[in-house]
This record gives C-alpha cells, structure tokens and sequence, in this order.
C-alpha cells in the first residue's frame, strides 16, 4: 500500500507571500496569495505524466538534503538585496539557499544532528543548536575552508530542544530536555543574563512574541504553556491547555463523536508546535496526537493569553504556520496514511470578526499543493517524536528496594527466569584459584 507523505514542517516568510513546506528530505515553495507552487526539489508531476509549468526545480541529487530534514528558517534580507533560506536534516549538513533564484549558495558539514536554525539580524552569520547541547555559530561568507569556521557560543548539559535569537540580536535564548530555559548574550554566550524556571518536564517549543519581542512563550510536556519576561527570568503566567484539551473531549463525547485520538485525563501531552499571527494577535498551539489546533487571544491590557476557540480537524496535525493575512495553514497526517478529506493541506480563512472559516478542499490556494504535493512512500516514518523527549519516570532507587524486599539479588532478577540455575555472584573467584599470600622475609 502506498502513502502520501505529509508536510511535516510549515515555515511562512515575514514579509513575503512565501511558505515553505517540508517532506521528508524534500522542500516546495508556494505563494500563499495565488496558491501556486513555485519551487521544488523534487520534479512534481501531473494526472498526464507532465510536469507543472512555472516551477523552479532545484536538482534534488546535487542540491538536496541527503536525509530528513529537521530544521529550517528564513532571513528577509542580506546587503540589501536577495533572501536567504538555511536547512539542516539528520545528515548534519547545513545549506543555505538564495530564495530569490531558487539555488544552492554553500553547503557545510556541522559536528552534530542540528535541532533549531537562526540567523543573525544583518545575516552575516547562522547559528544551529544540536542534540549535543552545544550551539554553534558560523560565517555566511568565509575566504577561509568551511569545516574550519564554526564557533562555539554555549552548551548544555542536556539535549537542547529549540533555540531563538532576540529581534534585536542581544540573546539567544535556548531550551533542553531537562526543564531549563537559558538566556544568554549574544554572541558572548558564556555570560548569562538569567534563567527562566517554572517548567517540570521537556522543553519542546520557544517563541518570541511578535507584536511584545520582550515576552517569550514557552512549551512541552508539561499540562500548561508559561508567557515570560525572559530578560530578568520572571513568570508572567501560566495557561492550562490540558485542561481545556480535556473540554474538547468532553464536548465530543457529548455530541457523540470518535474521540479515540484525543487526549485522555490520564495521557500526557506534548506541545508540537507554536505559531502566531501579527495580524490578530492570535497564537495556534499544536499538541501530538491531537485533532484540532487551539487558538490563543493576546489581552495587551494585562498582557495575557486567552483561551479563544479550537479548531477542529478530521486528522491530527503536525505544523501550522500564519500568512501575512492572518490565514491559518495547518499539514496534516491521517489515521492510515492515505488520503484524507481534507488533504494535507488546510486552510482555515480569516475573517472580519477574527474568527476562522475552513476552506474548501476545492479552493483554489489550497488546490494545488494538495493535488501535486509530496510523493508517495511505502512505509510512513514516524511522525510524532515530540512525546519522545519525556524521560523514563521509574526511578532506580524504587526498583532497588523492591529486589531488596523481596530478597532477590539485583542480578539475578534481571537475568535469571529459572530458579534451578544459580548465577555466580559478581567478580567470583573459581575454586583452587585463591590468592597466594606474599612470604614474609626474615630479616635479622
């Protein structure tokens, strides 16, 4: 059986009409005011075997990223002239693309598997954060060898999970596996202006707010999203999206509708996504597994988030992304893989009074990139890798005291299922091997 493969990263351009999306180890530009694909690294093709026109095809076997790409961000401009796209996959390859010609500008080797991209405001250098915890900087144009120009900014002990730079470039701000979110100056990482608290499980998302660049909104797997003055470390607040997860459920179930993929009292959650829109000041939350994506209000008079409305989809989403309009682009990935109602694209309309309307899966924006996008695969990769940051939560030392209880040695409980077999204790002597003892000299 064969599977579309769904877009599994959304990226819209700041001041352009641009979204990239992202499949596996392939990329497609589309124009979100006509709906038409622009660019592509891999050659589309239609019900008559011939190829879009007026697409740009970038040569994936020279140009493309050998593996899935992870990582991918925008810069609006460099000298005044041109734009700039950086993508890093599980390669660990870093290529920086000039979107303005749709070519390949330089390619560069990175020590790690890169998990967040950003480039520094006047574009002159990139900077990637890594599984490793380490965050690197390098150089968009260098006389000297590519391999040779990396500098180290900052680590972590822990995996770091996402990272953004300030607007105004005085910090990177970074997140990790292990609840922290660190403020650093930037590009003296080593000097740290302060930490931000608050969170008990995995950091997943950061996101600056557009509209207050001085607030930061944070999240992963814990029940809740916490909005930040990040430059002196303080909590502004915290908002319970389990809790209003567990509404939705509760309303569904009410209205008699399969909920088997939404979020159980029990079950915990993780925040796949953030994205927000300038135009209403609105805020989309995507969390694993969950079919619909919630919408946050800003309230600038307390400068709060609010819970504004869910909206609904027949398939769990994987990114969204706004458009300079205040439209919601939402990718999706059904239950079986396959084709889906509302294809793998939706599109959810702005209107007048602030609120969404979803868009046919006929209207012409949408069309397109639903009808030739992606490519068809035989075995979906796994999608959902969010929730896998959550660390095992036994305890070692609850474990211990159960063998001890029970008066089993450690060992034997982890290997032995026979009790007829008697496994030699650990760094046991065989027998008649015993330890000479040194003759003792008489020395008169």
């Amino acid at each position: 059986m064969a599977y579309r493969l769904p877009f599994g990263k959304l990226l819209h351009h700041l001041t352009r009409d641009l979204l990239i999306l992202v499949y596996g180890t392939h990329f497609q530009a589309l124009d979100t005011s006509t709906g038409a694909i622009i660019a592509s690294t891999r050659t589309l093709y239609s019900d008559n075997t011939d190829a879009i026109p007026q697409i740009k095809y970038i040569t994936p076997t020279t140009d493309g990223q050998e593996a899935s790409i992870r990582a991918i961000t925008f810069h609006n401009k460099i000298d005044g002239d041109g734009s700039l796209l950086a993508s890093s996959g599980e390669d660990k390859l870093l290529k920086v693309w000039d979107i303005k010609e749709w070519r390949l500008l330089n390619t560069r080797p990175v020590p790690k598997r890169v998990v967040s991209i950003a480039f520094s405001e006047d574009g002159s250098q990139i900077v990637t954060a890594d599984k490793f915890g380490d965050v690197y900087s390098y150089p968009i144009n260098s006389t000297e060898s590519i391999e040779n120009t990396s500098k180290l900014l900052l680590g972590h002990v822990s995996m770091v999970t996402d990272m953004v730079l300030t607007p105004n470039n005085k910090f990177v701000i970074t997140a990790d596996r292990d609840e922290h979110i660190r403020v650093s100056q930037f590009p003296k990482g080593y000097n740290i202006k302060s930490y931000c608290f608050g969170h008990t499980q995995f950091l997943s998302k950061l996101h600056i707010l557009p509209w207050d660049s001085d607030l930061l909104l944070s999240a992963g797997g814990d029940d809740f999203i916490a909005l930040w003055d990040y430059v002196p470390g303080r909590l502004i607040q915290t908002l319970d999206i389990k809790n209003l997860i567990q509404n939705q459920v509760i309303e569904a179930n009410e209205s008699n509708i399969d909920t088997t993929d939404t979020v159980p009292e029990s079950k915990n959650i993780a925040v796949m996504s953030i994205s927000s829109s300038n135009v209403m000041q609105h805020i989309a939350i995507i969390i694993e597994k969950f079919p619909g994506v919630l919408i946050l209000n800003w309230d600038a008079e307390q400068r709060h988030v609010k819970y504004m409305q869910t909206l609904s989809l027949n398939a769990n989403p994987l990114d969204c992304a706004y458009d300079l309009r205040g439209n919601l682009w939402v990718s999706s990935s059904s239950k079986n893989g396959g084709n889906i109602d509302e294809g793998l694209i939706t599109l959810f309309l702005r209107r007048d009074n602030n609120k969404y309307e979803k868009a046919s899966t006929d209207h012409p924006v949408v069309y397109q990139i639903n009808k030739f996008g992606t490519m068809k695969v035989d075995v979906l990769p796994d999608l959902y890798t969010t929730s896998q940051l959550r660390k095992d939560p036994t305890d070692w030392r609850e474990q211990k005291n159960k063998h001890e209880d029970e008066g089993v040695p450690e060992e034997a409980s982890e290997e032995s299922t026979n009790e007829s077999v008697s496994l030699p204790k650990k760094n046991a002597r065989p027998k008649g091997d015993s330890k000479r003892k040194k003759k003792r000299i008489k020395t008169e």
